[in-house]
């Protein structure tokens, strides 16, 4: 990652202080003065700029690698023999470039987030716009012999459930082909052959409820027939995640689970030949073959496996690189090539064992700003989470520098010490920088796999635990987690707001720590609030507010819950007498912070102030009114909530657009 140049920087006014909001009441809006202190601004440059992928398929002696979280989004060739990015393709539409698949020399992509646009494409050394599978984030493509594009995603509040869609070449149109699961969350997986698609679906994402489960369909092309050949070993799992066709005697299936499994099957009679779980594996992503030699990976440590066809034999062969999802695997002769998240590109020699790896944006790959994740300061460092790294800035010396993290950090936090603890998603569990001691962040303690999605991580000096809301994708609910750090042992209190809320905000204050809840899912209950003792590890006492939305942000200040909802409304909660048995939290007051605020937003206690952020704007809360002050407009884009961050000098840290910007007040 390159590093920022100082003279680059320029110190601004707020530019967005010259609106304010004061709502005195639910629906009550009235413009109120600008602030005659506008915050001084400091732009730090890209928050995490680098090359995060999504994909990765092999052409000739090229790996075609799609980005994520890039706008625009790309793939770029990575010439295999040289070892150079040889070639960048921009796309019109799209966030991630997820489905990838080759037939013929020609490459074939599918798109998330472009919602009435092109979201598939073709690439043979022209980009062509192949049509729009409706409301879908394409998760995976596949090509039939006769050229037949066959596509599944995620589509979002369809009754019917994810659909398999076919584009056919002969007359460019994109049709639905079967939508046999319409419980499942998402489809993840397709392969075609001459005479079938298939279609790999389940509940990963806002599960719970009766979602549907891992399930394969065998589609007939010429009928339309669909039926379900789930090997039975693989229905208890969460997902099938990936379905290739070896040749025209293997079908490899792989799913999300606890553990993973695998299943062969024959594709003539979808007889299922082997099924094997895969262990200390959440999900198997990819394969090669080569005779009776089958080669796969594991989102795991950024394991290898080998599996012997003939005698059944499985061996974990190589760990190119520790703790990456891999999103690809190739073979060129005796050379595997795969890609993890962070953006880097290993190979495997099969003869000698040996592995190298290669950072794409050394390589030639163009480095962007990507959507943030989380951010954390202090002790002039300050870190911006994205895909599969930490970007760590230090503003006096004007540099960046990057520290690898598997998945997402959703949420930082940074202790006196200079530590960062980070809540890692999906089902990495809570890691640890020490500035000085480690390289690069390890990880310090897993969590549940099915508490798999982090949203808050709190530090609560008094008890000295770092205390975790959590929510569960595949079983609906979430949990309350409770850490010391060093112990290797978190404290994890499942579904503490019922069944059905996650976790979204967590402050601490009066000797308690206050949840805040949400639900992942379009109906069932959410806003509820809930008081623990973090240290002996009890409920306190539990409420609905009739708020009618989730809660995204929580903050105590003397004796008073400040809260804002998802929906952009603050509350109050008077705390005296909240450790008395039989408390119960009344919703005080009330305040609509409006067009203001926008959806999301996350409240922050500083020195006496309250401040909020959104993806629209950084902004004061009045702590009597509930006016809120726009301090900054932002603009800014997250992949999964707007994070706001204070150092101890009391100065502001959040994005603008993609760019990291310090606000003093």
């Amino acid at each position: 990652m390159p590093a920022v140049d100082p003279s680059r920087r320029q110190l601004l006014l707020g530019t967005g202080a010259v609106a304010a909001l004061s709502v005195l009441g639910p629906a009550a809006t009235a413009a109120a003065a600008a602030p005659a202190d506008a915050p001084e601004v400091t732009e730090l440059g890209p928050g995490n700029a680098d090359f995060p992928l999504m994909s990765a398929t092999l052409v000739g002696d090229t790996l075609w690698i799609g980005s994520r979280n890039l706008a625009p989004a790309r793939v770029i060739g990575y010439h295999l023999p040289t070892g150079r990015v040889t070639t960048t393709v921009d796309l019109p539409t799209g966030n991630f470039v997820q489905g990838s698949a080759a037939r013929g020399g020609v490459l074939h992509l599918g798109v998330t987030d472009a919602p009435g646009a092109a979201n598939l494409y073709r690439y043979d050394g022209t980009l062509t716009a192949l049509g729009n599978v409706p409301g879908a984030d394409v998760r995976d493509v596949a090509v039939a012999p006769d050229g037949t594009v066959y596509a599944t995603g995620r589509q979002k509040g369809r009754a019917a459930g994810p659909g398999l869609y076919a584009w056919d070449p002969a007359t460019g149109a994109v049709t639905e082909v079967a939508s046999p699961a319409p419980n499942a969350t998402q489809g993840r997986a397709v392969a075609a052959t001459a005479t079938h698609a298939y279609l790999g679906v389940g509940s990963n994402l806002a599960g719970g409820g009766g979602a549907t489960g891992a399930r394969l369909y065998a589609v007939e092309r010429a009928t339309g027939a669909v039926t379900d050949i789930t090997p039975p070993d693989l229905r208890g799992d969460t997902i099938i995640r990936r379905i290739t066709a070896l040749g025209d005697d293997l079908l490899a299936v792989s799913t999300e689970g606890a553990p993973a499994h695998v299943a062969l099957l024959d594709p003539a009679g979808h007889r299922v030949l082997r099924s094997f779980a895969v262990p200390g594996t959440k999900s198997v992503t990819n394969f090669q073959r080569r005779g009776d030699t089958l080669w796969f990976t594991s989102t795991e440590h950024g394991v290898l496996w080998r599996h012997d066809l003939a005698t059944g034999a499985l061996d974990r062969l190589a760990v190119p690189v520790p703790d990456g999802n891999s999103w690809g695997l190739g073979r060129l002769g005796d050379t595997l090539a795969g890609v993890t998240e962070g953006g880097t590109v290993w190979t495997l020699d099969l003869g000698t064992g040996a592995v190298t790896t290669r950072d794409l944006v050394e390589a030639g790959a163009p480095a962007a700003a990507q959507l943030g994740m989380s951010v954390a300061a202090r002790a002039g460092r300050v870190y911006v989470g994205g895909n599969g790294s930490i970007a760590l800035h230090d503003p006096a010396a004007g540099t960046v520098r990057k520290l690898p993290v598997p998945g997402e950090a959703k949420d930082t936090v940074v202790l006196d010490d200079g530590t960062l603890y980070l809540g890692v998603y999906s089902s990495q569990g809570i890691w640890r920088h020490r500035p000085g001691v480690d390289r690069a962040p390890v990880k310090e303690a897993a969590l549940p796999q099915e508490q798999n999605r982090p949203q808050v991580i709190r530090w609560d000096a008094d008890s000295g635990l770092l205390l975790l809301g959590v929510q569960a994708d595949t079983t609906g609910g979430g949990s309350f987690v409770t850490y010391r750090p060093g112990s290797g042992r978190p404290t994890v209190h499942t579904d503490p707001l019922g069944p059905e809320q996650m976790v979204r905000a967590v402050a601490v204050g009066q000797g308690q720590a206050f949840l805040g809840g949400d639900n992942a899912r379009p109906t069932g209950p959410r806003g509820d609030l809930a008081a623990w003792d973090p240290v002996a590890g009890r409920a306190l006492w539990r409420g609905a507010t009739g708020l009618g939305a989730g809660i995204s942000g929580l903050a105590v200040h003397g004796h008073t819950l400040y809260g804002l909802t998802v929906n952009g409304r603050a509350f109050t909660v008077d705390l005296r007498g909240s450790r008395r048995p039989g408390f119960t939290p009344v919703i005080g007051r009330r305040a609509d912070l409006g067009a203001a605020v926008g959806p999301n937003p996350r409240l922050l206690a500083l020195g006496g102030h309250l401040y909020g952020v959104s993806e629209r704007t950084l902004f004061r809360l009045d702590r009597d009114t509930l006016a809120a002050t726009v301090l900054v407009e932002l603009d800014a884009e997250w992949y999964s909530g707007a994070r706001l961050a204070a150092d101890e000098d009391g100065v502001l840290y959040t994005l603008r657009g993609r760019e990291l910007i310090a606000v003093r007040p």
